[in-house]
């Protein structure tokens, strides 16, 4: 695996969480949340990322984002992050902090771990309890997953099928809305922290080669129900 370059993995797999400033509910209009989603195809297509997932909540946003170069992710981020803050200010005449300080990456393990971090992502309204569903939310790439071909389709299915392990969009359709029913049906949808807040996700070999290779010694391994993830001693 590629050595890390200032924090990043070439093509590895980030789950990406930046919270608005003071947990303020500065996405709750839908102007903003559209125009974080134009302004998200715009970076994709500039900086060269892949998306696999999204949400645009009310104060927050979750983003699943790979690429071939691991560290254009931080500039990826920093020119999107940066005009949201800014049309927010001219929008509102105000001059104020839009985001809390510098969002967080959790790399995550291609795969099966990848896959509950897409749903952990797609359920994150229900948990907050705005939606009985997750397609009812209008800003997030559930909707994208169940719809055809779009002019300006954001997520990358061929990429995500990839690193997934799988073969065709509509397997990948039936497996989503199974697995979305359960989760529902059973209400397994709890807020779980290691998720935003771990620095690596996924089989306790592949965690430690990973902080190996990031040359991370100040890092704990620890498991929750056979998904293992380094946290900061």
């Amino acid at each position: 695996m590629p050595r890390r370059k200032r924090g990043w993995v070439d093509n590895a797999c980030y789950h990406i969480t930046h919270r608005c400033h003071n947990r303020e509910f500065l996405f709750r209009f839908k102007k903003y949340r559209r125009f974080y989603l134009r302004h998200l195809f715009e970076m994709k297509k500039r900086y060269k990322i892949d998306v696999l997932d999204y949400i645009v909540t009310s104060n927050h946003v979750h983003l699943l984002l790979t690429a071939k170069k691991g560290c254009s992710i931080s500039d990826a981020l920093r020119y999107l992050h940066g005009r949201v803050a800014q049309y927010h200010n001219l929008q509102t005449g105000k001059d104020g902090s839009f985001w809390s300080d510098r969002f967080h990456s959790t790399m995550i393990q291609d795969g099966s771990h990848l896959g509950k971090c897409l749903f952990y992502i797609d359920m994150n309204m229900v948990r907050a309890g705005a939606v009985a569903h997750p397609s009812d939310w209008d800003a997030c790439g559930c909707n994208e997953f169940h719809t055809p071909q779009q002019r300006f389709r954001i997520i990358n299915m061929n990429r995500l099928l990839q690193v997934l392990a799988m073969d065709d969009v509509e397997s990948f359709r039936k497996w989503h809305k199974l697995t979305l029913d359960g989760l529902l049906k059973h209400s397994e949808h709890k807020r779980v922290e290691f998720w935003t807040k771990a620095y690596a996700i996924g089989d306790k070999e592949w965690v430690k080669e990973n902080l190996t290779t990031a040359g991370i010694k100040r890092m704990r391994v620890h498991s929750h129900n056979g998904v293992f993830y380094a946290m900061g001693v």
